[in-house]
């Protein structure tokens, strides 16, 4: 049987079900692992214990200490030495070795190695910007957004997706629902290039006062900075599975009536922002079945 460990990203997902009020069985259904992972990761089985390196290779540290020599005598000649002189005995690799001392385990000091450490350059980039919202839970997938996101009982819980125009061309623009309300703003957009989609929709948000608690977007290229808006608006940021449009049905059926006044194959290099909110605001004054009748702003009104 193969057995792997729980990773972080599990981790985590594992920790937003079980807050949100799934159970141990219905998490591990969701995630396709087993329940008595789940149990074991939450008694805190997963844990690392801590172990006293000092005792459990007492012999393997102090010959370190008595024969270690920048000049003659590396990390890397005298581990080779002692496990010709100590059979049987324990010891750890090199690297081990270099990560005791970066972590201050045993005290061999960082200056006085053989080689000097070089400080690595600090990278910037996707990886990272992944790696902190990870940590901070900042973009999730779909399959965790909590249930009374779903219900559409409060306005702020906003879909956004790009709408394409003329073929080999770089403007397109971004549309932006409220799940409760179906309120739509329209935004221009000179290029699809993800920073400058990010900045551009946190921009507009910002400048227009609108109430964001979450967001909801495709896995389109254009997107792939927006977590960077998200964690700067302070809300989570949920991607939708690959290829399942209906997951934003809301936005889908609006961007339809979009194109009502911007058919497809339409060239968008001429088309202004004060023409997408003339469209916006049409739209959002259409009475609608939905809603009795009753147009978006009405709704948001009660709200």
């Amino acid at each position: 049987m193969n057995y792997k460990q729980l990773t972080e990203k599990k981790k985590v997902e594992i920790d937003i079900l079980l807050k949100e009020g799934y159970s141990m069985r219905k998490v591990a259904l969701k995630l396709g692992i087993h329940h008595s992972t789940i149990s074991r990761y939450k008694r805190g089985i997963y844990k690392k214990r801590k172990i006293d390196i000092n005792k459990k290779y007492e012999i393997f540290i102090k010959y370190l200490f008595d024969h270690y020599d920048r000049r003659h005598h590396s990390i890397e000649v005298c581990v080779h030495n002692f496990k010709k002189a100590y059979l049987g005995e324990k010891y750890v690799t090199v690297k081990q070795v270099y990560n005791w001392i970066n972590e201050r385990k045993i005290f061999l000091e960082r200056n006085k190695l053989c080689y000097k450490k070089h400080k690595k350059k600090k990278r910037s980039g996707m990886m990272e910007h992944f790696l902190w919202n990870l940590e901070h839970k900042t973009i999730l997938p779909i399959s965790l957004r909590p249930k009374y996101i779903e219900d559409r009982n409060e306005p702020g819980h906003l879909e956004i997706d790009s709408i394409l125009g003329k073929k080999d061309e770089q403007q397109a623009i971004i549309s932006i629902v409220d799940r409760c309300t179906r309120r739509l703003w329209l935004i221009k957009a000179e290029y699809r290039y993800d920073y400058y989609t990010a900045n551009l929709i946190y921009k507009y948000i910002i400048k227009n006062d609108i109430e964001v608690k979450s967001i909801t977007v495709d896995n389109g290229l254009e997107f792939k900075a927006l977590g960077i808006a998200a964690k700067r608006l302070g809300v989570k940021l949920y991607k939708c599975d690959p290829y399942c449009s209906f997951q934003r049905g809301s936005n889908e059926r609006t961007n339809a009536i979009v194109r009502r006044y911007l058919p497809k194959g339409m060239s968008f290099k001429l088309t202004p922002q004060i023409y997408l909110d003339d469209i916006a605001f049409n739209i959002n004054s259409m009475p609608r079945k939905l809603f009795g009748f009753k147009n978006s702003f009405e709704i948001e009104s009660n709200y």
